[in-house]
């Protein structure tokens, strides 16, 4: 198949001036002729319509010689354009129109949107009166907008601005460029609507302190460039997706205080980025989910207050960059690790109210940046190791109900930036360190 390329030589003007891509081919003897266009046909010309495509309205309208290497448009009838030819690229202009084009945001657009859901608020706090039609002009000056150079909305911050309604009425389509979307502290409610998911640039996510209900919508696994996303204190429900194991650039996650049942372990990827996770005061219950195992940079791990029944899984001394582990309020059973010294970052160790048993390891004294130990409310036994004293920076030591038994050790006296220290409800017998402040 021979190709030959048209030029098209017109008195119009001359943004009409763009080449054509004429085909050859021969099919039982016969010559069909046929148009390739150029990928620029749907530019924009100065009154909206296409540019490209008025050209081709005004070539079907005139007639064309050809010459073996080309073929010009020119006002002399000498071949006319047949009436095939003519409804072929009628047809091919037809189905351009019916192809979306794609259009960047306008700082007017991002405004309606916005002007739209404020509209649709229950109740919202008078700094949001700077959000009006009238001041289209001045978006990126709105109460808790934040613009890039081009004008368009990177960031919505409506921290406690009193917030009342849902986000059925917020198009998230309309802010591509959006990457804080900070709501936390409002009286918002309803589902968190899966449309977030349009938000790929969306690289903070904050709607804590809120009335959200129902599940974790799957789609949030799709916002790829995600870091930072807290749902904290909401009404959330039902099994964590397995879809937000994809937040793979993800460092802080906060799903406390909602509902929440369970995780699909089995299709939960790790997290190579997270440091900080929280799953406090939920419904979950079972064994501790493995995927945690894997999230090898975790420096705060809280799950306390919820229905986790796993004996204390020793593994978790592979989590070596540990700060704060709360484990508290939970029916983990069984002792503590022997080599729990191997979590040697640890600043804050609680595992109060379970069912751990044996004694304390020896070696909790090499907790060398220990400030806080609870252990309360457990079925310890023996004594108090007097290793105990060498953690001289710590600040809070609550052991009562904890089983324990035998004589206070002295070395205690060692820990003198202690504040608050509860030994109460166990078998002990001695004096407490002199300067212990009663």
């Amino acid at each position: 198949m021979a190709m030959s390329p048209i030029s098209v030589m017109s008195s119009e003007k001359d943004h009409c001036r763009h080449r054509i891509v004429f085909h050859e081919s021969t099919s039982l003897g016969q010559v069909d002729n046929y148009y390739n266009l150029y990928p620029t046909i749907i530019k924009l010309g100065f009154d909206n319509v296409p540019t490209e495509i008025q050209c081709i309205i005004r070539a079907a309208n005139n007639n064309m010689t050809r010459s073996p290497r080309t073929a010009v448009m020119s006002s002399p009838i000498r071949e006319p354009f047949s009436l095939h030819h003519q409804c072929y690229i009628l047809l091919l202009i037809l189905c351009l129109f019916l192809v979306p084009l794609k259009t960047s945001p306008t700082p007017t657009t991002e405004a309606q949107a916005l002007i739209r859901w404020k509209t649709s608020l229950v109740f919202h706090s008078s700094l949001l009166n700077s959000w009006a039609l009238t001041k289209i002009s001045s978006l990126c000056e709105w109460n808790g907008i934040t613009c890039d150079n081009g004008g368009s909305v990177t960031e919505i911050t409506l921290t406690d601005m009193n917030l009342s309604g849902t986000l059925d009425q917020f198009d998230f389509t309309a802010f591509p460029n959006l990457t804080h979307f900070v709501l936390d502290h409002n009286n918002l409610n309803g589902k968190i609507p899966s449309a977030i998911a349009t938000l790929s640039k969306l690289i903070f996510l904050d709607l804590s302190g809120n009335n959200f209900y129902d599940g974790i919508p799957p789609e949030i696994g799709k916002l790829s460039e995600l870091g930072f996303l807290n749902l904290y204190a909401n009404s959330l429900e039902g099994p964590v997706p397995y879809q937000i194991g994809s937040l793979q650039k993800v460092w802080f996650m906060d799903l406390g205080s909602n509902l929440l049942t369970s995780f699909d372990s089995s299709r939960f990827s790790s997290m190579p980025y997270l440091t900080h996770l929280s799953l406090s005061y939920n419904n979950f219950s079972g064994k501790f989910p493995p995927f945690i195992f894997k999230c090898k940079n975790l420096t705060y791990l809280d799950m306390s207050s919820n229905g986790f029944n796993d004996i204390f899984p020793d593994v978790m001394i592979n989590l070596v960059r540990l700060e704060y582990l709360n484990l508290t309020s939970n029916d983990f059973r069984g002792p503590l690790p022997a080599n729990l010294s191997k979590l040697a970052s640890l600043k804050h160790l609680r595992i109060g109210a379970n069912g751990l048993t044996g004694k304390i390891p020896d070696d909790i004294g090499l907790l060398s940046n220990l400030l806080i130990l609870e252990l309360h409310n457990n079925s310890l036994t023996g004594r108090i190791p007097a290793s105990v004293g060498q953690l001289v920076m710590l600040e809070r030591l609550d052991l009562h109900a904890a089983g324990l038994t035998s004589i206070i050790p002295s070395e205690l006296g060692h820990c003198t930036n202690l504040t608050f220290m509860d030994l109460s409800l166990n078998s002990l017998a001695g004096v407490l360190p002199y300067h212990y402040p009663i």
